[in-house]
């Protein structure tokens, strides 16, 4: 659904754990901040003049009425939701600032900038059975729902084990990391695995055998770039993970 940008591509048939989808309302919301929180990498908060309940892990899409730059590619996109539900009326997204003229009006619009949210959208949200433990492979920007996720699951004290594999070529390109370990320090439950690619490698199916002694129970999630994506599914099943327990996002990037 997000992915190099933020932005988030049909997942098609995979189905996420708890296989849910919720209404979908369209309601006005404003620009109330942004900040960088990587190399390349921005977050936009906007406050919503409506109700817009959702699940840790689902997505948005966002339509900027009149928009400051525009291009061919047209002035909505579709992200995950990175903040969790207890932080509403407010949500947050993340995304590559890859130049795109909606990416470019998000940075140069004013503060209060009128968008419109519709969704949510998806399933690629935590199973229901807190005694399989989740395992969660993010690669990049696909940081964004599981953000969401550990956020909620935190605040919720959920008794699901997540074990995170975070791929990022750098530290510096690597969001949200501060976050994300703030909340394993709190939750015993959660436990955070960066791996950067500029001086760690890859992830790899014995990387993931090594860091989830319990995989053969688990569920496994992967988001990020289409190919990391790819990956990270051959990963899983040559470490011998049911591919009935594999549940995938892929982000193209825009």
């Amino acid at each position: 659904m997000t992915g190099c940008g933020g932005d988030v591509a049909d997942p098609g048939n995979e189905l996420g754990a708890a296989g849910i989808y919720m209404s979908s309302m369209a309601v006005t919301a404003h620009l109330i901040d942004r900040a960088t929180v990587a190399q390349g990498t921005g977050a936009f908060t906007f406050r919503l003049d409506g109700d817009l309940p959702f699940t840790a892990g689902q997505t948005v899409d966002i339509t900027i009425p009149s928009p400051l730059h525009s291009d061919e590619k047209g002035n909505a996109r579709t992200f995950s939701i990175t903040s969790s539900p207890a932080d509403l009326p407010s949500i947050t997204i993340a995304t590559r600032l890859t130049g795109s003229a909606f990416k470019r009006t998000l940075l140069d619009g004013p503060i209060g900038m009128p968008v419109e949210v519709d969704g949510p959208y998806g399933s690629f949200t935590l199973h229901n059975k807190a005694s399989r433990p989740a395992l969660l492979l993010a690669g990049g920007i696909g940081i964004t729902p599981f953000r969401s996720i550990v956020k909620d699951a935190t605040e919720r004290r959920l008794a699901h084990r997540l074990v995170l594999l975070y791929s990022n070529r750098s530290q510096e390109a690597t969001a949200f990391l501060d976050d994300l370990n703030g909340w394993a320090r709190v939750n015993a439950n959660v436990r955070i695995v960066p791996v950067y690619t500029d001086t760690s490698g890859f992830v790899t199916a014995e990387t993931i055998a090594r860091e989830t002694p319990d995989l053969p129970s688990a569920i496994a999630y992967a988001a990020g770039p289409d190919p990391f994506v790819r990956a990270m599914r051959q990963a899983l099943l040559d470490a011998g993970v049911d591919p009935d327990d594999i549940r995938t996002e892929e982000f193209p990037g825009y």
